[in-house]
């Protein structure tokens, strides 16, 4: 069973995350999302390797979940 995080939830300590990617490009954009070495960021790829806190990752891209979606 999937878990689900959004604006307000804290940050997940166990798994990688992953975001709904309709309309999105996947030659530019990537829907999942790790936790890097340093607390509180997380690394995809959005035109490029981007860094993202907690915050701004469930912002930009929340509902996020830890299974891909169907």
């Amino acid at each position: 069973m999937s878990r689900t995080w959004d604006i307000g939830d804290p940050e997940p300590n166990d798994v990688d995350v992953v975001f709904d990617d309709i309309g999105i490009e996947y030659s530019n954009n990537s829907p999942q999302w790790s936790r890097t070495f340093t607390p509180g960021e997380w690394k995809g790829y959005q035109n490029g390797k981007t860094y993202l806190s907690w915050d701004e990752l469930v912002r930009r891209f929340g509902p996020v979940k830890d299974e891909p979606y169907d």
